[in-house]
């Protein structure tokens, strides 16, 4: 099965305790969120950020900073966009002025097997109110995955998209649904695309990105701007920003044979950069898919790469998934270090496919933290 794209193989078995903020949690002895509460955000278990500020927005504002907790101050003040920190203080979501911590994950159970790349987007809703549009991929019946959608919140169950233009006889992945206001890379396409990856059958069976008219789509054409040398998968888009920064996986050849890579690349560019990111303990980001996810402005990238904590890079195995922050040119902002997300984990457990909600307050991942049936599953978590 190859529910989370990989062009090679990873062993998800643990090499070594990873260290970080926080008490260690399961999701079996958490069945609540740790969300914002009038006791501070606090919540069961560490799922916080490994220190350093998100970067790139707008500095962060405080709507109340009361003591009290309840009533009319503290928590109970926070509105739509924003979190409670430990001190009680709202706070925007989309400042990033301050490390990105999270409270328990919360399961999001949808149908198919192994779910993976959680993107959601809002759209218009009954009545004229907002509602949230969750696309995922998972297995459904067989080993190739398949673009699948839900809506809520509280969640939908889920279900396969009902299209041959998106769901082909070959397999779907990293599906991102642009905003339903936002243009289409493709001209002539209407607003809010779907972009999305398709394993080509043949030989060499070569990833190729898509962008589709629409989730239910009656038109999908190859997204030929990005496509090189060994193929293109996982794309990202900073679709706050004109021209649109794009970041994607290529699979590079050369002499020396293939190696997949993350590049960025402005839309109007003819040339690829690639993005050389250190994680904690010093090893680089490598790997078959990094799955990377951006925000709006391109200000900070959301990916996943195996890990060691012990800094034993070739031997690092378990997917973990951090952030970083990143310059104009779409690369590493100098002498940062990606921080990872949701430390304190037990040393077996992955955490994959990183993304955030529209108003940033809501982590999205993949990950097998259940420790009862260690079944993948999709997760949310809130900012805190």
């Amino acid at each position: 099965m190859r529910t989370l794209r990989f062009y090679g193989t990873f062993s998800l078995a643990a090499m070594w305790a990873l260290s970080g903020c926080g008490e260690p949690f399961t999701a079996a002895d958490a069945p609540a969120a740790s969300t914002s509460s009038n006791a501070g955000g606090g919540g069961d278990g560490g799922a916080g950020g490994d220190g350093g500020g998100g970067g790139g927005g707008a500095s962060a504002t405080s709507s109340s900073s009361s003591a009290g907790g309840g009533g009319e101050g503290g928590c109970a003040a926070c509105k739509e966009g924003e979190f409670c920190t430990a001190s009680e203080t709202c706070v925007r979501c989309a400042g990033r002025s301050r490390a990105l911590s999270f409270g328990t994950p919360m399961a999001i159970e949808v149908e198919g097997t192994a779910p993976a790349f959680p993107r959601v987007r809002e759209e218009p809703g009954d009545e004229g109110e907002a509602t949230q549009r969750l696309v995922y991929v998972a297995a459904f019946g067989s080993d190739d995955t398949q673009i699948a959608t839900a809506t809520g919140r509280p969640w939908t169950a889920g279900e396969v998209v009902a299209s041959a233009s998106v769901n082909s006889t070959d397999s779907e992945s990293g599906p991102l649904l642009l905003p339903v206001d936002a243009l289409s890379p493709r001209d002539g396409l209407p607003r809010g695309s779907l972009l999305f990856d398709r394993l080509l059958a043949g030989p060499g069976s070569l990833p190729s990105l898509f962008v589709a008219d629409a989730l239910e789509a009656t038109h999908a054409d190859a997204f030929d701007a990005l496509y090189l040398d060994g193929g293109s998968y996982s794309v990202a888009v900073a679709h706050g920003v004109r021209p649109y920064r794009y970041w994607f996986m290529n699979k590079h050849q050369d002499a020396g044979g293939t190696t997949s890579r993350l590049v960025t690349k402005l839309a109007e560019a003819s040339e690829v950069q690639v993005l050389d990111i250190v994680l904690p303990g010093d090893c680089p980001a490598k790997g078959d898919d990094l799955a990377p996810w951006v925000t709006p402005d391109g200000g900070v990238l959301f990916f996943q790469a195996p890990y060691s904590a012990r800094g034993d890079c070739a031997q690092a195995s378990v997917l973990r998934s951090f952030y970083v922050e990143l310059g104009a040119d779409g690369l590493p902002v100098e002498g940062q270090k990606a921080k990872m997300l949701l430390s304190g984990l037990k040393p077996e457990i992955a955490v994959m496919t990183p993304s955030l909600s529209p108003d940033e307050c809501t982590l999205y991942l993949a990950s097998d933290l259940n420790m009862v049936d260690r079944r993948q599953r999709l997760y949310s978590a809130t900012r805190r």
